[in-house]
């Protein structure tokens, strides 16, 4: 029997996990797929997923296995913004028992050059696959998944809820994030309705505060640009820092009212141009696909990321090229005040979302590479 049948493994949060479940589970209606959410683990997975020293990475691993015919592929999705590996000291994005287990090992920010310098990885390259950034929605199959709300996954020897640095708060903690995401998250044609929201915000620059030493530096950078920002009066501009915890002195005046995941999508939608800095790590952050999937021009610092996006797309190496800040701003101005070119890229932008970086057309890059091992 060749219907092929994909199995997806719940040891991941819903957050990273949902992009790509939509996808596969668009393919359900046109590619013949069977899908099947267990909640327990198979063989082939349980020792690297059970591994203790490398549990700290397992909530941002969507797993998965897919049949077909006689043959069968185990596969991981890695989300993490690091790109980096240290076996040693288990660190890192890269989950190393898995990327040892399975047949293929998707990464959101891959980068050919870590992978050449980095031994291990460059020992198993031909298992490491770029893959589209996600940003999170609400799954078309919220039941299944709600299911596990009933199964504390501890009794399976995995804790998803583990993150970096962060002590397991337990299956309770874990069912209510998983509660909270259930009901909060937008579906995908609610995003893409924001498309058509008027435009009356010129620039639009809200980003995360991480506090500590390793990102000083990065927002000090964030924080130039805001206040080049602030010294433009002749337009509207939405700008600030977001954090779950109080910002430094100094920083607390570049504090915008906390919004959810709707006002801030309304917010951003409104938008006649958004600046891009790099996430954490120097990672493609979802606010990159968010700006494609809402078709709004961007001015951005450099993509150092999936490489393959500016040479396939010429159009995003104009939007991804300022590494200075005041550059940066410079180029914002010059987009919110010529509105036919920013028009003209916004358009780009949404077109390239639809046939390359959705969910469908990244599960249908999945099911095509697979087909090929």
């Amino acid at each position: 029997m060749n219907t092929p049948r994909l199995v997806f493994y719940d040891t991941s949060q819903v957050y990273y996990a949902s992009y790509y479940l939509n996808g596969f589970h668009e393919l359900t209606k046109t590619h013949g797929l069977r899908m099947q959410i267990a909640h327990s683990l198979p063989t082939r997975l349980k020792k690297a997923v059970q591994n203790r020293d490398w549990q700290h990475l397992l909530f941002a691993m969507v797993l998965f296995k897919l049949q077909q015919g006689n043959q069968t592929l185990y596969v991981c999705i890695d989300t993490h913004d690091d790109n980096s590996l240290t076996v040693e000291s288990r660190g890192g994005g890269y989950h190393w028992p898995l990327l040892q287990t399975v047949d293929a090992y998707f990464k959101v920010n891959y980068n050919p050059r870590i992978i050449y310098e980095t031994a291990a990885l460059s020992a198993n390259q031909q298992t490491i696959h770029g893959i589209a950034q996600f940003f999170p929605i609400r799954p078309q199959c919220s039941f299944l998944l709600s299911q596990r709300l009933l199964l504390p996954s501890i009794w399976f020897g995995y804790r998803p809820s583990l993150g970096h640095g962060q002590p397991y708060r337990g299956y309770m903690a874990a069912t209510r994030r998983r509660l909270r995401d259930l009901k909060n998250f937008l579906t995908l044609d609610q995003i893409i309705a924001h498309r058509s929201i008027p435009k009356d915000i010129d620039i639009f620059y809200v980003t995360s505060f991480r506090p500590g030493p390793r990102h000083a530096s990065i927002m000090q950078r964030r924080y130039h640009v805001m206040n080049r920002l602030d010294g433009i009066s002749h337009l509207n501009i939405e700008m600030g820092f977001t954090s779950q915890s109080a910002l430094p002195q100094h920083y607390t005046h570049r504090y915008p009212q906390r919004l959810n995941q709707a006002d801030y999508l309304k917010t951003l939608a409104r938008s006649k141009v958004v600046i891009y800095t790099q996430g954490m790590e120097g990672c493609i952050s979802s606010k990159f696909s968010l700006a494609m999937a809402l078709g709004i021009p961007v001015a951005g610092e450099p993509l150092l990321n999936n490489p393959e996006l500016l040479m396939a797309h010429p159009h995003l190496s104009g939007q991804f090229r300022y590494s200075d800040p005041d550059e940066l701003v410079e180029q914002a101005l010059k987009l919110a005040t010529h509105p036919q070119q920013a028009h003209q890229l916004g358009h780009l932008n949404a077109a390239l979302f639809d046939q390359h970086l959705a969910p469908r057309p990244t599960a249908e890059y999945i099911f095509r590479l697979l087909q090929t091992l």
